[in-house]
């Protein structure tokens, strides 16, 4: 991490990068990642499992970062993959990279996620659920109402052939 040196006080503090939410904070370790996601009781968390090298991942961080920050009231936290750290990786499942996981307050892990950019929009979405409490049903009652009218269409056409 990048530090100052503050001139007054002479002692070194990190410099944040301006692109990362204050809601978000990289975990390294087996502890850390037990620290934080096991002793949470009161915070919506979002997992992103990468790894430094992985295009995909470096690709999808930016669009994490924006949902950080418009969920701040979630804790959203970056897990990179180090030799150091494989087993953690391995023991929560994940498969792929970049990997998402959601954990609620009271219901643990609820969501194991793909998050390439192919599978984000359905993450984000996914995601929105959680923090607004509301799913999107509107559009799957328009698709049943199509289903509805279409099936409805196909009985009056059976019926009207001799």
């Amino acid at each position: 991490m990048l530090q100052r040196m503050n001139p007054t006080t002479k002692k070194k503090t990190p410099i944040r990068n301006k692109n990362i939410p204050d809601n978000l904070m990289k975990l390294e370790t087996l502890e850390e990642y037990k620290n934080i996601v096991g002793g949470n009781k009161d915070k919506l968390i979002v997992v992103r499992f990468y790894a430094p090298w992985c295009k995909a991942c470096k690709a999808i961080a930016p669009a994490f970062y924006r949902l950080a920050a418009t969920y701040t009231n979630a804790l959203f936290i970056d897990v990179p993959v180090t030799a150091e750290n494989a087993n953690l990786h391995q023991g929560l499942g994940v498969t792929s990279l970049p990997f998402g996981h959601i954990y609620h307050p009271t219901g643990g892990l609820v969501e194991e996620i793909k998050i390439s950019k192919k599978y984000f929009p359905k993450f984000a979405r996914v995601l929105k659920t959680y923090v607004v409490g509301l799913c999107d049903v509107e559009e799957h009652e328009e698709s049943e109402l199509k289903i509805s009218e279409k099936m409805s269409e196909a009985i009056k056409m059976s019926s009207k052939k001799p």
